[in-house]
């Protein structure tokens, strides 16, 4: 379970969901892209979510954010841990490239943890999927295999296990990634102040798919289908003497509306909802990112060189096939529609971080482009609402 080599083929078919691994090496001549200095500083903020964990006289102690006395809660072995890092700064939303052959939609966040020596949550298991890098400092990681572990809350903001036989006891360097599948116990405690980056991914139940696709503003009532049984005698075989229970739900009509939930769930429009529901970030909304270019500007910029960027923590989603004569995708649950003849130059533009105009490298596209008003005025709103931005 000792990677030196990170292959992508052989992570993916025999680790991926599979099996807990440590990647030694997988960022050579790491360099910190924040400091605790910074973290703190993030960690200040309403908006963002944070916490400190400590281990001080026998006693778990966790704070939520945001925090305003750091000497008073920074006791003992303690941990600053920041959630969503990545859409606030450009540095740290890079690490998510080390792992873009995960597709967007599963991306959850990259949270960074500060902690001093002999710090840590507890061992714990969690639901999703995470990278841990290992940043300035050293970290003790001890990973075990799924199983019943008995539970135990030594604080409301706290979910621990009792414990667990470990299958990796490893200490990570600056630039080493422990990869820890869903369910599968962890623990670990920094040997000296160290920083550590977790990209995890999200991993929605059935019913919170269900439940967010329903509440997709996108579904009208007009396209949802109605319950209806003209058939009725035969649903509740009203030739049975005991079918006069009004109480009871026969099994022919508990058949007859999971094929109707099933005929909703096979259209184009829940596809649609879906799609809006799986691209949503919870984005910083910042209004000091937003613009106000007209068409005329856009063209002027890119015709004179300007780099068209995308943003800090964006990652759009679309649907690989298409059958309909628009190219849509979504970004944050906001859908965005061009002419089908505007896909490559679109994708282009939602898979690498910047793209120019007229240059021939690999991230740039034909000058024509910008003689399509279709592409000048996608690209306008997009600037207009932070999405990207026009970069000199």
């Amino acid at each position: 379970m000792i990677i030196t080599e990170f292959d992508q083929s052989l992570f993916l078919a025999e680790y991926w969901q599979k099996k807990p691994c440590v990647i030694r090496g997988f960022i050579k001549s790491f360099v910190d892209p924040i400091d605790e200095h910074e973290l703190a500083g993030l960690a200040q903020e309403p908006d963002i979510d944070s916490r400190i964990v400590s281990y001080s006289n026998q006693q778990w102690i966790a704070t939520q954010g945001p925090i305003e006395d750091f000497e008073e809660l920074c006791v003992g072995a303690w941990s600053l841990l920041v959630q969503g890092v990545d859409r606030y700064i450009d540095e740290v939303d890079e690490l998510t490239d080390l792992v873009n052959f995960i597709p967007n939609w599963r991306l959850d966040d990259v949270m960074i943890s500060f902690s001093n020596e002999g710090a840590g949550v507890g061992p714990h298991t969690d639901q999703y999927d995470v990278f841990i890098i290992q940043g300035k400092g050293k970290r003790r990681w001890q990973v075990g295999l799924p199983g019943d572990y008995a539970e135990s809350i030594p604080h409301p903001l706290l979910r621990q296990i009792d414990g667990f036989e470990a299958v990796i006891d490893e200490v990570l360097l600056p630039g080493d990634v422990v990869y820890i599948p869903p369910k599968h116990p962890h623990n670990g405690v920094a040997l000296s102040d160290c920083l550590n980056y977790s990209i995890g991914f999200r991993a929605p139940t059935s019913l919170e798919m269900l439940s967010g696709l329903i509440d997709e503003n996108r579904i009208e009532p007009a396209e949802s289908l109605r319950y209806t049984d003209p058939d009725i005698s035969r649903l509740r075989n009203t030739k049975d003497k005991n079918t006069n229970n009004s109480s009871a739900v026969s099994s022919n009509e508990i058949q007859k509306i999971k094929q109707l939930l099933q005929a909703f769930l096979d259209s184009e429009s829940a596809d649609n909802a879906l799609l809006q529901f799986l691209s949503r970030q919870s984005l910083p909304s910042d209004e000091a990112l937003n613009a106000d270019y007209d068409s005329d500007e856009i063209k002027a910029a890119l015709l004179e060189g300007a780099t068209l960027a995308r943003m800090t923590g964006v990652k759009p989603v679309y649907a690989q096939e298409q059958s309909n004569e628009q190219f849509i995708f979504y970004i944050d649950g906001n859908e965005f529609k061009a002419s089908k003849t505007l896909r490559a130059v679109l994708e282009l533009m939602l898979n690498v971080k910047e793209v120019r105009i007229g240059e021939g490298s690999d991230t740039s596209v034909d000058v024509s482009v910008l003689e399509q008003p279709d592409f000048i005025a996608l690209v306008m709103q997009l600037v207009n609402l932070g999405y990207w931005v026009l970069l000199d």
